[in-house]
């Protein structure tokens, strides 16, 4: 608890025979602080501040809570273990800057897939040419068939791959989906006929 800055002036005027309430209402701050300073002062005989025990702050400074608030803004995405590596302090400390001083969380990747504003439209115009096909062909003319789609990119780790957010930002557009925007995948198609076909690639464009 920071010591009250009054300090001077309440001895001065306590000195001088006043009484707390009136200190109080000339200073204009709260009975108690008045009061506690003059018990300070009749204890020891003036109203200096106690050294407090205990160990100083060493490491949790405010120097390095600006560099790890600085670095979660660049990246929430960040180990707090990496980041203690980095900065040559413990984990506990970081973690205690994280979620005592920074109120952050650190909260799992949601689960869902990406869809941008692009992607969005070009699946309305493949439903409405769908549709358009549908209009004028029958349903039996139609080749289904069964394909397999591998995902090249390894899928993120929902458990270790996490995001470090302030409680009003853990249900905001901010939250990351579990996935890769644009991972790159192979899709594999096996048609089977009685005639000799020649094989043809599609681009991911043509999919």
């Amino acid at each position: 608890m920071k010591s009250s800055p009054h300090r001077p002036s309440i001895e001065l005027l306590f000195k001088r025979g006043l009484g707390s309430a009136e200190i109080a209402r000339r200073l204009q701050i709260s009975s108690s602080t008045v009061r506690n300073v003059v018990a300070a002062i009749k204890k020891r005989g003036d109203a200096s501040e106690v050294k407090k025990s205990g160990r100083p702050r060493s490491v949790n400074t405010r120097n390095t809570r600006a560099i790890i608030k600085k670095r979660i803004i660049r990246n929430d995405g960040l180990s707090l273990n990496r980041m203690a590596s980095q900065l040559g302090i413990a984990r506990s400390t970081v973690q205690s800057i994280v979620k005592n001083d920074l109120k952050l969380k650190s909260y799992k990747l949601r689960r869902g897939q990406y869809l941008s504003d692009k992607s969005r439209a070009m699946r309305l115009e493949k439903c409405r040419k769908l549709l358009q096909h549908f209009q004028v062909r029958r349903v039996s003319d139609v080749i289904w068939t069964d394909e397999k789609i591998f995902t090249i990119e390894p899928l993120p780790n929902r458990q270790n791959q996490r995001q470090l957010l302030s409680k009003d930002d853990s249900m905001s557009p901010k939250r990351r989906l579990a996935h890769t925007a644009f991972s790159r995948k192979v899709s594999w198609f096996g048609p089977v006929s009685r005639q000799p076909v020649k094989l043809r690639w599609f681009s991911l464009k043509e999919m």
